[in-house]
């Protein structure tokens, strides 16, 4: 009896991909894999970066769409805390194809659960969750305002050089708008720079800051020619 629920279990959780086959839907996957956790499994992932990995399944998460697997060891423990681990985190969306390889030791056929899971797994802080992935969303939101379209390398390395001390300033097309005042055209020289007429204290400081930053970028060029211009060979016998 216990066999066939054995292989009951395997036959719903190591249903492999065939080739030519439709894959799966995400969902599908991360149920089905659910059921394995503990199980020794074998996973590929999707081209064109085909990757295939063999591990432990240590559990499939709903909530990120993620599965981790430990690739390290050659059976699966009875108690995985006891086991080394080395995890591969994957997504859900990039698995191709897994196959169930052998159940976890002790497996009675019944479906795999957080609260059963060895070592056991804490609560998830959906919120503080939330928080860091809306505050990556803004520091990248951040450095594409930040980042200039159709500028030359130089250009860009003024701007930096503007953000660094403080100043504000954004790009409008290609032109840099510093303190909402003072407007710096291409090619960015301190003669580029123009402003209304009742910003002229502004404008020379912008104007003093530009000509220094200037100054920097061109020695910094002159030092990088020098370090790469090669040496002439000693003469002599």
């Amino acid at each position: 009896m216990a066999d066939s629920k054995r292989s009951s279990v395997s036959g719903k959780v190591a249903t492999p991909k065939t080739a030519g086959a439709p894959p799966a839907s995400s969902v599908d996957t991360l149920a089905a894999l659910g059921k394995a956790i503990g199980a020794r499994i074998k996973l590929t992932t999707a081209a064109p970066h085909a990757l295939t990995y063999e591990g432990t399944l240590f559990t499939a998460c709903p909530i990120l769409n993620v599965v981790a697997i430990n690739t390290r060891g050659s059976t699966p423990a009875v108690n995985t805390a006891a086991q080394p681990g080395d995890y591969t985190v994957i997504p859900v969306s990039r698995i191709q194809s897994f196959q169930v390889l052998s159940l976890a030791s002790g497996t009675d056929g019944s479906e795999s659960s957080i609260a059963t899971a060895q070592p056991a797994i804490g609560p998830v802080d959906v919120k503080r969750l939330k928080q860091r992935e809306e505050q990556r969303i803004r520091k990248f939101k951040e450095e594409e305002q930040n980042r200039g379209k159709g500028v030359t390398r130089e250009a860009q390395a003024i701007f930096d050089s503007f953000k660094r001390i403080n100043t504000p300033i954004r790009w409008h097309n290609q032109e840099m708008i510093v303190h909402e005042a003072v407007i710096i055209s291409p090619p960015y020289r301190i003669e580029d720079c123009k402003c209304p007429k009742d910003k002229q204290e502004v404008l020379n400081r912008v104007k003093k800051v530009l000509d220094g930053e200037r100054r920097k970028l061109k020695d910094k060029e002159e030092r990088e020619k020098k370090a790469a211009a090669p040496t002439g060979q000693r003469k002599g016998g």
